[in-house]
């Protein structure tokens, strides 16, 4: 790999930082101190994915621009939306910075993509891709360990400051690729009718997946009152976990096939709600929450069905 690519690395760790910082103290601050109920933290769920439906729409208004250039925006979108996120003091307040953030990091995710691409040789470029997960599973540790670490010091508010400086850190590697030149490889949207149990297994596990990464730390914080420093340990065990599934998953697959792969994904998440909706004990909730985060790994039977 060149130069150019552990840059893009670099910035891809530090939006991932931002993004996990904000998200370890996110229904803490939502709950203790705006006061939020579970019909607001849906509302603003729902305006933050505005821009993921929007992207492709973006990205074709957007598209004359260098990627690089593209990417800077990005860092810059998800700092200053979660700045502006940071001196929130109600509800409605938190909607506009929720959507500017949330387009930076909907936005980077092609712009990532494409500069992979162009950066790295087509035969190298799988190895590319799962070293650039690996980084994200790296930042989503650092990112839990800073909140750890901090937030008794600096409270939610300075823990959002330090997610804001991470992006900014992002925005500066991606002005050292500024001139950089790639080649924009074009990729066509393909739909294929004898694709259709995918794309309905891909909306089905979208729209579950969404609702538990929603609701369940929510839950933990507004019903059971998990601390600060108890969501940043879930979540970096979760992410420790997962290290270690994925692979198993992908040999699993292999060995057994999609069909069962898939009713695993499928069943677990029914015996995990369930577990939500009745069970009071914490560590068990914190169980079910890992378990349910290691089973996300099953979508790689729903890409392989595709061969």
């Amino acid at each position: 790999m060149n130069r150019y690519v552990y840059r893009l690395f670099a910035a891809h760790f530090f939006l991932s930082l931002s993004f996990y910082i904000w998200r370890g103290v996110l229904n803490n601050f939502l709950v203790e101190d705006l006061g939020a109920t579970g019909f607001d933290r849906g509302l603003m769920e729902s305006v933050r994915e505005v821009p993921g439906l929007l992207s492709v729409l973006l990205m074709a208004v957007l598209g004359a621009m260098a990627e690089p250039l593209l990417g800077f925006l990005c860092m810059m979108l998800l700092a200053g939306g979660t700045f502006m996120f940071s001196l929130s003091q109600d509800v409605t307040s938190t909607l506009l910075p929720l959507f500017v953030a949330s387009m930076g990091i909907h936005l980077w995710i092609p712009v990532r993509g494409s500069l992979l691409l162009s950066l790295t040789h087509r035969r190298s470029t799988g190895a590319v891709l799962g070293d650039a997960s690996a980084v994200a599973g790296i930042a989503a540790l650092a990112g839990s360990a800073l909140v750890y670490l901090s937030v008794g010091r600096a409270g939610y508010r300075g823990v959002l400051w330090e997610s804001v400086g991470a992006a900014l850190l992002g925005a500066l590697v991606m002005l050292g690729l500024m001139g950089v030149p790639t080649v924009r490889r074009r990729e066509r949207f393909v739909v294929r009718r004898r694709y259709s149990l995918f794309y309905l297994l891909t909306m089905l596990d979208g729209s579950r997946r969404q609702i538990f990464i929603t609701f369940a730390l929510f839950a933990l914080v507004k019903v059971h009152g998990a601390t600060a420093k108890e969501i940043a340990v879930l979540i970096a065990v979760s992410q420790a976990i997962n290290i270690f599934a994925q692979p198993l998953i992908g040999r699993s697959t292999d060995r057994f096939g999609e069909r069962a792969m898939l009713l695993l994904g499928t069943a677990v998440p029914i015996f995990v709600f369930t577990g939500y909706a009745f069970v009071h004990s914490k560590p068990v909730l914190f169980a079910l929450y890992c378990l349910d985060s290691a089973c996300l790994g099953t979508n790689i039977a729903r890409t392989t069905y595709l061969g």
